[in-house]
């Protein structure tokens, strides 16, 4: 099945702070609601992180493409949706509380290498609008694969655990069902034009930075403007 051929080499993201932005008006839109087979699972908001918000927002031509990719997935399989356009604050928590970990882990390490292992995973919390994180963009997706009722399903890890066996490649020696589970998921994105951040088998973009690097293009989203307050969680 061609849902099922092996995953190609995915070339790294270092770079993408120099692709230029040629940004279009497009809005957020929430993600619940899409399609029946779109689970919003807003995780960030169940660990009540600062500034998360209590649904799942991006840009129109990422929920167009997600309603897409729901349509194609075989019957009984869901899109489970884990976070989409991230606010500043949100972003900042989240670096700043894996450089924390890797401190306590790294006691040792000068606090410029332990940035530099931080940002392997998590995006520094710039506000340069011409290098905005991609999940500010709305144009970056976290996601997984559900059951029928939209439960999430072993794809190795889970969410944000950021070990070598979150690369988009971990597993693609190991035959089983995490392979082919991420193997569907990956050509299921890719053949709406998402692109893949090697380091996260659920981090999927379009339109951003991170996308154009791996297309050769510009991007088309800068920073989105943080959507309605009352999201807020």
């Amino acid at each position: 099945m061609d849902q099922l051929k092996p995953l190609p080499e995915l070339i790294s993201n270092d770079g993408w702070r120099d692709v230029d932005i040629e940004a279009v008006d497009e809005p957020l839109v929430p993600v619940d609601g899409l399609h029946d087979r779109i689970i919003d699972r807003v995780e960030y908001a169940r660990w009540e992180m600062p500034g998360a918000l209590r649904r799942s927002w991006v840009r129109t031509g990422v929920a167009e493409r997600l309603v897409n990719v729901a349509d194609a997935l075989p019957r009984g399989l869901t899109v489970v949706v884990w976070d989409g356009y991230r606010p500043i604050q949100l972003q900042a928590a989240l670096f700043d509380g894996y450089v924390t970990e890797l401190a306590m882990v790294h006691a040792d390490w000068p606090a410029d290498a332990i940035e530099e292992a931080a940002a392997r995973f998590v995006t520094p919390p710039s506000r340069a609008a011409a290098t905005p994180p991609p999940h500010l963009t709305g144009g970056a997706v976290d996601l997984t694969l559900g059951d029928a009722n939209g439960e999430p399903l072993d794809l190795g890890t889970g969410f944000d655990v950021f070990t070598d066996e979150a690369g988009a490649l971990a597993f693609e020696d190991i035959p089983g069902d995490v392979r082919d589970r991420r193997r569907l998921l990956f050509w299921a994105m890719h053949t709406q034009g998402f692109t893949s951040y090697h380091e996260e088998w659920w981090h999927f973009d379009y339109g951003n930075q991170f996308w154009g690097l791996v297309t050769d293009q510009p991007a088309i989203y800068s920073a989105a403007p943080h959507p309605e307050s009352v999201d807020v969680a």
